[in-house]
């Protein structure tokens, strides 16, 4: 008597399991090892989602491997969020925009200046402020994910592979974009509370982002705890050292 595969329905040869398992199971490999940029934006989207109100549940789901392009895509955006921040800082300073005559077309003319790469505002040395941040800001956080690996991986054997340390070190600056959206916002509005605001939000920002990134780190890397105390400050504080030196070397 014939046999069918319960699954699709097809005939069985001899017996023998049925090639439909077998084909799905490469359809899933060949989707988990492709890059979906899309996917990849809402991976995104859902860190800002919980990373305020359960930072360890966002550390669990993002800090993995396959979700390395999504860390990318975020450093970016951070990247690009301290240079408009820079430009933000410097279009305040020469325009003196007060509290009364802020509006929300100061902080488009900044993000749709520096998209068509006309910022105007008198300053012509402008879009050279915001690249030279951003491509500061992006060296350290590709240095930070560097020294990270050589540290965990290499020094102390542990079991995070390079595309785990992008995504702890990504999730870490999730703070800091917001931050500096907020910040960029806020410093058309004049007055020393305000600058205090600034001042705390910076600060906050800092702090919770070297916990997270020792949450995350701590998720992936299997090392000893004692340990990874040092190895996480060093990422940052090193990372901070080489870019000094290379700026003291180009000045």
């Amino acid at each position: 008597m014939a046999k069918f595969c319960t699954k699709c329905g097809k005939e069985l040869v001899d017996g023998k399991a049925c090639s439909c398992s077998s084909k799905k199971e490469e359809t899933v490999v060949a989707t988990s090892n492709g890059v979906n940029f899309k996917e990849s934006c809402m991976d995104c989207v859902n860190v800002f989602k919980n990373i305020f109100t359960k930072p360890f549940d966002a550390i669990k789901e993002f800090v993995c491997e396959h979700k390395y392009i999504a860390g990318i895509i975020l450093i970016v955006l951070v990247a690009i969020s301290s240079g408009l921040y820079k430009i933000a800082v410097l279009k305040n300073m020469y325009t003196s925009t007060s509290a009364s005559s802020f509006n929300a077309n100061d902080l488009l003319g900044v993000l749709g200046g520096a998209l068509s790469g006309d910022l105007g505002f008198g300053a012509p040395n402008y879009m050279k402020e915001f690249f030279t941040t951003f491509v500061t800001s992006l060296a350290e956080y590709a240095l930070i994910v560097l020294i990270g690996y050589l540290i965990i991986a290499k020094l102390l054997k542990g079991k995070a592979t390079w595309k785990h340390i992008v995504t702890a070190v990504a999730i870490s600056l999730s703070v800091v974009l917001v931050g500096n959206v907020i910040n960029s916002i806020l410093v058309f509005i004049d007055g020393e509370f305000i600058g205090n605001i600034r001042s705390y939000i910076a600060s906050f920002a800092s702090i919770m982002s070297m916990l997270i990134l020792y949450g995350a780190v701590k998720e992936v890397a299997e090392i000893d705890k004692n340990k990874l105390f040092i190895a996480v400050a060093s990422m940052s504080v090193f990372a901070t050292v080489v870019i000094d030196i290379v700026k003291k070397i180009f000045d």
